[in-house]
């Protein structure tokens, strides 16, 4: 009766807070002709998902490549999610003061400019190559080294065994992280928007579009923003749809019986690695610590703790801190309750039914924040009233308030504690609760003293991501913050375009402390697709 009651009450909030909104968003495809009046925006976004990927792709095959056949530190290796844990809008922070074209540190030697498209790939494909890194090491790990050894035994050079063997057999998976890279980088806000908002020629992209199409017109825009939506929402589900259809039916099985030992990583390996921790991590976050110090913005001939005085000591800002951590606390600890309850019962007790509220559960994490924001806009931009039996009125009020926010970001990481703790579940015996069970322990008993220790490892990893997601969350907060709902995000945004960049560099070293601290809960832990 417990469980039927829970999953009851889930899979009526699941209909109201993603169901609803998705149906609505869906309601206006009617309008979808309105996007062809933003060729521009839609071009652009699909180099950017293109490039992302390649560029991603470029830099993280190598370091999934020395992961899976050189043995590398285990600090080093475990360093690889790094750059993919510091939020991207952080590092662009760090972007804007070293390839600023007006006095750009990295401007004095190389012609870099970080105000372009070119800009925007370089910063995304930084931040996500850790995935693409993460599928290499994993999908090589799996093939059978006797095949790439027997090529070499032929004569087939390194270069040839890597094509020929290599890379056909590993495909699957790293294909499957080159289209989560592409639809991330086509649903990235935080990133355009910084560095839009500083070039002299801003580059339009979807995501922009939409959040500027809201911004001067919030009611008459609408009708635009959906049809942006809907179209970014297509670019999202093409690029794995066109995954699978270029891996169509072939077979990726290797037959692997065990795996050697691998060899101890050479130093010039290593060294691979370790400039690219350097170039997507080191450099970006001392680059953000020297600006907190900097007397002037792009001049480090001196330092000076005003600027952490004034961040530190200024309301908003303490404000905002204080709402973005009780926010994705909250946020977390329901994604984590309503995760674990669907993964434990799916697992368990598999059912029709079970199975639609996962799929409903998953659902937001494929649809882009913009979009997601975009639909709970339509479906709670006015009160909803509830009238019971003639005599009871509910009332429920979101626009504008914290409530939508939380909501929000529990919604969209809802598949990050379903999959991890689902995976978990999985090697669990069964004994142990029908034990419990017999020995006349309820259904709930036997979740909270037996099940839930089991899986504390997993539900302390998707709080701690769900908990980091959140926290520093932008593409949605922007569209559905109110004049006193400010978050940590937006008030960072204020700080790079109307304040003083350095007070930015403070918030962003902020950010990045927060994120670091919950690192030991989110070793090993990646998702895509």
């Amino acid at each position: 009766m417990t469980r039927r009651i829970l999953l009851g009450g889930v899979g009526a909030l699941l209909l109201v807070f993603i169901g609803l909104p998705l149906v609505l968003l869906a309601a206006g495809v009617g309008h979808a002709s309105l996007a062809l009046q933003e060729a521009d925006a839609i071009r652009n976004t699909i180099l950017l998902a293109v490039g992302t990927a390649a560029f991603a792709l470029a830099l993280g095959l190598p370091v999934g490549w020395v992961a899976a056949r050189r043995a590398l530190h285990p600090l080093l290796e475990s360093a690889i999610l790094l750059p993919y844990a510091v939020p991207p809008y952080v590092t662009t922070v760090a972007w804007i003061v070293l390839a600023n074209p007006t006095n750009g540190v990295l401007t004095r030697w190389l012609p870099v400019d970080v105000y372009t498209l070119t800009g925007m790939i370089g910063v995304l494909g930084l931040h996500l190559s850790p995935l693409v890194a993460l599928a290499a090491r994993d999908a090589i790990a799996r093939i059978d080294p006797a095949l790439e050894e027997a090529a070499r035994v032929s004569g087939a050079r390194p270069a040839l065994v890597l094509a020929s063997i290599t890379l056909p057999l590993s495909a699957p998976g790293i294909l499957a992280a080159a289209a989560f890279v592409a639809s991330s980088a086509a649903s990235s806000f935080g990133v355009p928007y910084l560095l839009a908002s500083s070039a002299r020629t801003p580059v339009p992209v979807l995501t922009l579009r939409i959040f500027r199409t809201l911004e001067l017109e919030p009611v008459t825009g609408r009708p635009l923003a959906i049809a942006l939506s809907l179209v970014l929402l297509a670019v999202g589900l093409a690029l794995p749809a066109l995954v699978r259809i270029v891996q169509g039916r072939r077979s990726y099985s290797s037959a692997r019986t065990s795996r050697p030992r691998p060899r101890q990583a050479a130093r010039s390996l290593t060294l691979v690695v370790l400039a690219w921790l350097a170039v997507a991590v080191l450099l970006p976050i001392g680059t953000i610590a020297l600006t907190s110090v900097a007397p002037a913005f792009g001049h480090f001939d001196g330092f000076t703790l005003d600027h952490w005085v004034a961040v530190i000591s200024e309301p908003r800002t303490r404000t905002a801190l204080l709402r973005s951590a009780f926010l994705a606390a909250g946020a977390a600890t329901a994604a984590v309750a309503i995760g674990s309850l669907l993964a434990t019962v799916a697992h368990r007790t598999p059912s029709r039914a079970v199975s639609m509220l996962t799929g409903l559960a998953r659902a937001p994490w494929a649809v882009p924040g913009s979009v997601l924001a975009l639909g709970m806009i339509l479906a709670f931009s006015q009160e909803v009233r509830l009238v019971v039996g003639d005599r009871v009125t509910l009332v429920l009020v979101l626009a504008n308030t914290p409530w939508i926010l939380g909501i929000a970001y529990a919604t969209k990481s809802l598949a990050v504690p379903l999959d991890g703790v689902g995976a978990a579940a999985q090697t669990l015996d069964r004994s142990l609760e029908e034990a419990a069970r017999i020995a006349g322990a309820s259904w709930a008993r036997t979740q909270i003293a037996i099940v839930l220790p089991l899986l504390r490892p997993a539900i302390l990893a998707g709080w701690a991501l769900v908990f980091a997601a959140s926290f520093c969350e932008v593409s949605m907060s922007v569209l559905l913050r109110g004049p006193s709902t400010e978050v940590l995000g937006t008030r960072l945004f204020d700080l790079l375009s109307y304040g003083s960049p350095q007070e930015a560099a403070v918030l962003a070293m902020i950010v990045v402390a927060a994120v670091l601290a919950g690192g030991p809960l989110m070793t090993g832990r990646a998702r895509w697709a």
